[in-house]
């Protein structure tokens, strides 16, 4: 009997339908149900070839010997709970620990849905062969499920599940797609809750772990994290790969390069090593030297925090906060303080502005303010070296302020060019390329000692042979002996023979600098002063807490410029046992 005519199936099949009632109905239904039935046998067939599969012919280390269905150790036509999924296996009934973070602003309760399904099997608690409704005559000996498939019941170092994913908590918590912008691979259940089935399809093993879509260059991550700045970020786009020649930073199975497996590089959605934000690894800074020691960077950055001088970032773990406030944080250093590892990029700074490397990170800037992303290089390094006085020792000096913003402040009547350029439009001797109005970054100075511009050393303040974290030599003791290498940080811009060389009409830094042994520091605050021209800040006291300078014997101490010729004043103070009585220079 012809049902339907073949160019037009809609109106003429459904009058067809109404005339022979109910032999049709059967006929419709008997397709229907060949539908299912295919339907059924693909995802059979799919799941054959799976850990799921538990039959004897599947291809995992846990499966019964005997004969039996392939999906009765999840669902049953019967006495199924709950009766949505046909579930066939009990659950546990036990309470879990549940992910914290400080970053998380969606409500977390206990897992529901289809993620309480799966954890009947992925806590590791019942037996895998503990159904509801086992097949006739079948005795199973399957124990609970153990290896890297067992989560266990503490979920603090899993990716959240089973709440609720609105547009509210997209809009609230930033930085994550609005839900009805997911791709239809990225499916949220019936109450848009997002659970273990969003990432994982348990029918299909498409992708290694039953993944619903490829996460290769972290496309199943970033359907719905969506960073600022990430789609060019430097551990977005980079090619790099493992030189083999310590432990690989990536788990098994992960794709060759840093581009390529993106999130995976730092985080794990399961498992772990740090639960809050999921990083990979339980020490802080091994986040990132798990890479950067020269496994897949061509720079080994993790050597340089073994120098005597570096950020000392294996000090304070996990004090760091996203959000912490510059003026109100605890004392600390990590990685993240100064990079963004979802922004960070290559690109070459041009003083002030800041290099890529420091690009999405907070700061605080010239007044004191904070930036959430900062501009300039010193207010990336301001957030600590700009609010508060150091609680380390240092020297003294007669104007004590040891806060680098405020000796920096452009409105200062001397500073180091690094806010703005310099007040002094009649200095000379500096070496070429350096001019007046020339401005430089805090990492000119404060940087690798081993670093040169076509080496393999990285550049950046890590780790320095030079205190304080310096990238040359600077003798800020008294007495110094001078040579080219003892000042070779000043040495690097303002040249040495053209500074020794002692002419009327400029200041003797010959006699006070090589023939006295005064350190250069005694006089020059590098950073600023405050209240003098020339960097003038004398000091009082050195670090190790020998007197340096003191009043002269009228009882003064400073320093008085003349007007009327720039560059020339007079001194009053007592240093090296000479006493200077308004000595002019």
């Amino acid at each position: 009997m012809q049902l339907m005519n073949s160019t037009n199936t809609g109106i003429r099949g459904r009058a067809v339908f109404c005339r022979i009632g109910g032999a049709c109905a059967a006929f419709v239904l008997l397709l229907a149900g060949m539908v299912l039935l295919s339907t059924t046998t693909q995802a059979q067939t799919q799941i054959v070839r799976t850990v799921h599969n538990l039959t004897p012919s599947g291809p995992g280390s846990m499966r019964v010997s005997e004969a039996t269905g392939l999906c009765v150790f999840c669902h049953t036509p019967h006495n199924a709970n709950p009766t949505r999924a046909l579930w066939n296996r009990e659950l546990s009934g036990l309470s879990y620990t549940l992910y914290q973070s400080s970053t998380m602003e969606a409500s977390l309760s206990q897992p529901t849905g289809s993620s309480r399904l799966c954890l009947s099997c992925h806590d590791g608690v019942l037996a895998l062969g503990n159904l509801r409704v086992a097949p006739k005559g079948s005795q199973f000996t399957l124990g609970p499920l153990t290896g890297k498939g067992s989560l266990g019941t503490d979920l603090s170092d899993d990716h959240p599940i089973s709440f609720v994913y609105d547009s509210a908590l997209a809009l609230r918590r930033g930085q994550l797609a609005d839900p009805v912008a997911l791709p239809h691979t990225v499916p949220l259940d019936n109450t848009r809750q997002l659970q273990c089935t969003a990432c994982h399809d348990p029918h299909e093993d498409r992708q290694p772990n039953f993944m619903r879509m490829d996460n290769r260059y972290g496309a199943l991550c970033t359907a719905c994290h969506r960073l600022r700045n990430w789609g060019d970020s430097t551990h977005a786009t980079s090619g790099a790969t493992s030189k083999g020649t310590g432990p690989s930073p990536w788990p098994d199975g992960a794709f060759p390069s840093v581009g390529e497996n993106a999130c995976v590089n730092c985080h794990r959605s399961h498992a772990a090593g740090h639960p809050q934000r999921l990083l990979a690894q339980g020490v802080e800074q091994a986040n990132c030297t798990v890479c950067h020691n020269g496994v897949v960077s061509d720079k080994n950055i993790e050597s340089e925090f073994l120098k005597p001088s570096r950020h000392p970032v294996e000090n304070s773990q996990w004090v760091h906060e996203p959000k912490e406030e510059p003026a109100l944080m605890s004392p600390h250093v990590t990685c993240v303080d100064c990079h963004n590892p979802h922004a960070v990029t290559s690109t070459a700074a041009q003083a002030p502005t800041a290099s890529g490397r420091l690009r999405g990170v907070r700061g605080v800037t010239s007044g004191g303010g904070r930036i959430d992303e900062a501009n300039y290089e010193y207010e990336v390094c301001y957030k600590c070296h700009g609010l508060k006085e150091p609680g380390t020792a240092g020297v003294l000096r007669q104007d004590n302020t040891r806060n680098i913003r405020l000796k920096m402040d452009a409105n200062n009547p001397s500073y180091h060019p690094v806010t703005a350029p310099g007040r002094n439009a009649t200095i000379i001797g500096l070496e070429p390329g350096y001019t007046a109005s020339s401005m430089i970054l805090c990492t000119d100075c404060h940087n690798n000692s081993d670093w040169t511009p076509s080496g393999l050393s990285p550049r950046g303040p890590h780790g320095s042979w030079y205190e304080p974290i310096l990238e040359r030599e600077f003798q800020a003791g008294d007495p110094a002996a001078e040579s080219f290498s003892s000042y070779a940080l000043c040495y690097k811009c303002h040249n040495r023979t053209s500074l020794l060389t002692d002419i009327p009409g400029r200041f003797p830094h010959n006699a006070h600098v090589v023939a006295q042994n005064t350190s250069c520091a005694v006089c020059h605050d590098t950073h600023g002063a405050r209240q003098n021209t020339h960097l003038i800040n004398f000091m009082l006291r050195a670090k190790v807490g020998n007197t340096v300078v003191s009043p002269s014997q009228n009882g003064r101490l400073e320093f008085v410029p003349d007007p009327s010729q720039p560059g020339r004043g007079n001194c009053s103070l007592n240093c090296h046992g000479s006493e200077h009585n308004a000595r002019p220079y």
